[in-house]
Formats: C-alpha cells, structure tokens, sequence
C-alpha cells in the first residue's frame, strides 16, 4: 500500500482521496497544510493498484489499517468517496463534498460525472478544473478498460439505500458543495435523514455547512482546502 507523508508537525491527519484518485490531485494542498499538520495518505488509486476493495466497508478496513500504523490519534478527513469513509470511521471527520448510497445506476451517475467535467472543460471552475478534467477523464477510461475490477464494484456499492453506510464520526464537519453535480440535495437530504442521531439532533457535533463551491473544489481550489483543515483539525482535535 503505497502512502504518502507529508510535515513533521505532533498533530496528525488522515486524508482519504476520491475513489481511485491520485493523492498527486491533492499535492498544492498539501504542500500548504504540511507547514502545520502531518499528513498520512493512503494511496488507493487506479495508478497503483489493479484490484481495489469492493465496497466502502472494505475501504474502510484498509484505510484503519493504516490510520492505526501511521497515525492513530489522527482527524480523519476525505474528498467525494473519501469523504463517506471519513464519516464512517470512529474519529473526528471533515467530509469534502461526501459521497452518500443513493438509488442511482451507473448510467446517470456516469452521465452527472460528465456535466461535471463539462463545466471543468469550458472553465467555470477555474484554471485548475480546467487541468484537472482530462487528466482524470484518462484515469477513468483507463481503469474502465484495463482495470474494471479496481472502478466498478466501489461505483456499484453507492447504488444503495440512504441508510447504509451509517455516520460514525463522534463529530465532524461535512461541507455540502451547492451546486453539485455529482449529488442531488434530495439525495444528501436522505442521508443525513438516515443519520438523524449523528446530525439532526445535535449539529454541533456534526456540522453540516453549505459552500458554494463545485463537488471537485478541495482539487481546483487547493487554498480553500487547506485553509478549511487547518481550521477544523484545530477544533475537532
């Protein structure tokens, strides 16, 4: 399991990247946060590995394992699918525009990931998405066509009903991108429904904040994200 670390601070987070992202996506983040965290990323990406877990309990497993070597005491915090593990995990959590189970096929979540990128292309999320669009298109593709087994089942697994995949976080912040592409708000509406004891009847526990930034902002604004963990880690800690 390949895993990349970055600072040397006493304080530690685990960030958790979308499903089969590259950590390198994140890296301009990084390189801000590392001044005053210690950063442990697991690498489950479709570069490095052929055969991914099946299912973000699986996911899970992997990411604990490594958590527990690396940095046990550590926030937890993800992108997209990332995001969902965090919520799912026992430790403080920040979840970047989370994935959450929702009843939707493979082809309209295929077809909400090609709007996304659409607007990535012609420039409405800045230079970054502009970048970042084909690079990640041509993991995609690749991984469809020689890796199928490393993208399809964790796509498969989100086609599922809101209440699978239950929050565990003791307390977190989960931040709602408005408009997001990837995820309808009756659909995070549902979720969060499902979790109502996590979130609903204590929501400074769980603090669920809306940002006007697109489902891939923690990759085409890496100030954003990194201002946003470092503020958090020093409250969830």
């Amino acid at each position: 399991m390949p895993v990349e670390v970055w600072g040397t601070s006493g304080r530690s987070l685990v960030f958790l990247p979308g499903l089969g992202v590259h950590p390198k996506y994140y890296r301009n983040a990084f390189e801000r946060v590392s001044r005053d965290l210690r950063i442990v990323v697991p690498d489950l990406s479709f570069w490095t590995h052929r055969r991914l877990p099946g299912d973000p309990l699986a996911y899970l497993a992997v990411a604990r394992g490594v958590a527990e070597k690396l940095a046990p005491d550590a926030v937890w915090a993800g992108h997209s699918f990332g995001g969902l593990l965090a919520l799912m995990s026992d430790r403080p959590a920040i979840a970047c525009a989370p994935s959450v189970p929702a009843p939707v096929g493979f082809p309209r979540m295929l077809g909400r990931a090609v709007r996304q990128q659409l607007r990535e292309y012609v420039g409405l999320e800045g230079w970054s998405g502009f970048t970042y669009a084909p690079r990640i298109m041509v993991d995609y593709v690749r991984a469809g066509f020689l890796r199928p087994r490393s993208l399809y089942p964790g796509v498969r697994s989100l086609n599922a009903a809101a209440t699978s995949f239950a929050i565990r976080s003791p307390r977190g912040v989960v931040y709602l991108s408005s408009p997001d592409e990837m995820y309808r708000a009756r659909e995070y509406e549902a979720y969060l429904d499902a979790n109502a004891d996590a979130v609903r009847r204590n929501p400074s526990t769980i603090d669920v904040r809306p940002v006007p930034n697109c489902h891939d902002w923690p990759i085409t604004e890496p100030a954003v994200l990194a201002r946003r963990l470092r503020e958090d880690v020093e409250r969830l800690a």
